[in-house]
């Protein structure tokens, strides 16, 4: 355990003005459960309960060898927990629990391969064996039939009888430690004796491994998610890091100094393209590693922009430089685990930054390091991302609630003879209420119906296009060239015409659902006020919010355009004639383009519409039930209000809904 770890608090102040809103927000939930009525508590218990559980999540990407376990080793204030060096090495996705609510006493759960998934990997080589039949690599699909083959062979040997069994499970412990751990989530080299024999014994069948942990450094809840990179053999845990990044808030990108100079692996450029500039933070470690650390870091800053830009990524994304090694020195209180070489550039940087030529402090160490700016850079985030859109609903949805419960105390004051209204135009409430949400439900999915085809309708407009302009090129080259040499043909517009696609659909549902809830919220108030006429006052219902559309990060995903060298090569040497060349290509890059557009019709899209349609069903389910208990007071006993009276505090139920509404109101102004 680290003996600094005051140091994790650094950064904190970023998320002070959430967790303020937070308490403050909790405070206006309970007054208003003091006046609400069973059914009422029930709804704001469920929105305190979701501000409680509020969890933000960040996920670690980057090159092999970059340091991205030791960076989550630091910020988990254990810098031995997940193994970091060369061999064994972290292969599976990790995620830190870090002050969640948990089941009884777990603090470790490992889960398994589906036999489905282990069968798709095994008989038809995971997604890189699908882009190998694609593009018809009989050579490439062979070396991974044998590849899989001994993977197969050394798990079977490692877990014996227990290999069938295992796959679909998960194993759960109250406890976790390194050689634990390691038994799950490593692979070791089988050559090597220093390494446990027991190490990488699941590693192959383990799917997601979860640690939990109390840090009380921490004033949130964090998940924090170790990937082992996209770039593993057959392209398996690339669909897991997407899986794990499309939930993320925050994507820290960790890159070594050293490899920085050159160029990010292009794999995790497609990703990362997709995010929003501020969801992202480069994190360049091993700085501690340069020979010249003050000057070479502005030369790998511009380097890192110029990268940036080529790939259309925001060069005001966030760059932070540090070292891993210098944090855990500071956070372990050993600067003897430096090396003389790490020990100089941390010298040099201490005497650049003007701190003297005293011994350097630990608290400088630390600032030095890099951790600091990096966890500033993701509360930052956090706060003014997940935080502010909880804020923003849970504030919305109190609202709404406060304004149901003075709804149902006037019907149920509505004690003198005239009771409640009911204008309905003949018709009874339950039809009247029946009538709108069978409206709206309509509307709904008619309005994602037509989003879905219009977004299709342009991803397959972008696939056409792509694919023209592809085989014209690829005709112009052979009548230019022959069949002499080879050619390739970059597959980044495709993506930037799929990204517009996307993002127009993004801006249409957001237009178009955003006009659908407006409209539904303002009969919801009709009904309300049919039902109590004038008696109501100063009264709303406001729509439901928007669901936010995740960015699109199923483009990001490897096609066989990407792959290079041999795979291409012996593409062009099987074919002879033009005709073949063309017809052959065609068909290829219009399954590769189409498989991206499938990825986002499924994964993203239809997420989005479901989201859509489910919003405003639970907005009018919710509506419904208060506007049926307001119609049913017209039926209760008139001195219900006198009993009710008795029960209410001095200050009058209204008065207090008007402090509460008028608080709520200001703080999302």
């Amino acid at each position: 355990m680290a003996r600094n770890d005051h140091l994790l608090s650094v950064g904190n102040e970023a998320l002070t003005p959430m967790t303020s809103a937070m308490t403050a927000l909790s405070t206006q939930i309970d007054q208003l459960t003091e006046v609400a009525d069973a059914r009422s508590s029930a709804r704001l218990a469920t929105l305190r309960t979701r501000m409680e559980n509020f969890t933000a999540s960040v996920t670690l990407v980057g090159q092999v060898k970059a340091g991205k376990s030791s960076i989550v080793n630091i910020l988990a204030g254990r810098p031995a927990l997940l193994p970091s060096d060369v061999n064994p090495w972290t292969s599976v996705v990790t995620t830190l629990n870090i002050n969640t609510r948990t089941e009884g006493d777990k603090k470790a759960k490992f889960t398994f391969f589906e036999q489905e998934e282990w069968d798709n990997l095994m008989v038809g080589g995971g997604r890189l064996g699908e882009l190998a039949n694609r593009a018809g690599a009989d050579d490439e699909m062979e070396d991974i039939r044998r590849q899989i083959g001994e993977m197969k062979a050394k798990s079977e040997a490692r877990l014996g009888q227990h290999f069938d069994l295992i796959l679909g499970q998960s194993h759960q412990y109250d406890y976790f430690d390194d050689e634990l751990i390691q038994r799950y989530v490593c692979l070791g080299d089988e050559d090597d004796p220093d390494i446990n024999p027991k190490t990488g014994r699941f590693a192959d069948v383990t799917k997601s491994a979860e640690l939990f942990m109390d840090i009380p450094q921490y004033p949130i809840s964090l998940k924090l998610c170790d990937t082992p990179g996209v770039n593993d053999t057959f392209m398996v845990r690339e669909q897991i890091t997407l899986r794990s990044l499309r939930g993320s808030e925050v994507c820290v990108v960790v890159l070594a100094a050293s490899q920085a100079l050159t160029t990010m692996d292009m794999a995790l450029m497609r990703i990362i393209a997709q995010f929003e500039n501020r969801q992202i933070i480069l994190f360049v470690n091993r700085i501690d590693e340069l020979s010249d650390p003050v000057n070479q870091v502005p030369e790998i800053r511009d380097r890192i922009q110029d990268t940036l830009k080529q790939n259309n990524i925001d060069t005001n994304t966030s760059v932070v430089f540090g070292s891993a090694l210098w944090a855990e020195a500071a956070l372990t209180g050993n600067p003897e685990i430096l090396s003389e070489e790490s020990r100089e550039a941390l010298n040099t940087f201490y005497l650049a930054a003007g701190f003297g030529d005293q011994a350097p402090s630990l608290d400088k160490i630390w600032a030095l390091s890099g951790l600091p700016d990096l966890l500033l850079a993701m509360n930052e985030r956090i706060a003014e991302g997940a935080g502010t859109r909880l804020l923003d609903r849970v504030r919305h949805r109190a609202r709404n609630i406060a304004s149901q419960i003075r709804a149902t105390a006037v019907a149920k004051n509505l004690s003198d003879g005239q009771g409640v209204v009911r204008d309905l135009d003949g018709a009874s409430p339950e039809e009247a209420i029946a009538k709108v949400i069978e409206e709206y439900e309509k509307k709904a999915a008619d309005l994602t119906t037509s989003l879905r085809n219009k977004v299709l309708e342009r991803l397959n407009s972008a696939e056409s296009n792509f694919v023209k302009r592809a085989t014209d090129s690829l005709i112009s080259h052979l009548e230019q060239h022959g069949e002499q040499g080879t050619w390739q043909y970059d597959p980044a517009g495709l993506r930037t015409l799929q990204k517009a696609a996307y993002f127009s659909f993004a801006r249409a549902m957001r237009k178009d659902a955003g006009a659908l809830y407006n409209s539904a919220a303002a009969d919801v108030q009709a009904l309300y006020q049919k039902l109590l006429g004038n008696h109501l006052g100063e009264f709303s219902i406001e729509a439901p919010i928007v669901p936010r559309v995740p960015p699109p990060l199923g483009i990001g995903r490897t096609i066989a355009l990407d792959l290079q060298s041999t795979w291409w090569r012996r593409w062009w040497q099987r074919r002879k004639g033009f005709e073949a060349y063309a017809a052959d290509y065609t068909r290829l890059i219009a399954s590769e383009a189409n498989s991206i557009t499938k990825d986002l019709e499924e994964n993203q899209v239809a997420a989005v519409l479901e989201n859509v349609r489910a919003g405003l069903s639970d907005f009018l389910r919710e509506q419904k039930e208060t506007l049926l208990n307001i119609s049913a007071s017209a039926d209760q006993n008139p001195n219900q209000a006198a009993l009710t009276a008795g029960m209410t505090p001095k200050k009058s139920r209204d008065d207090i809904l008007g402090d509460i509404l008028k608080d709520l109101s200001n703080e999302a102004a």
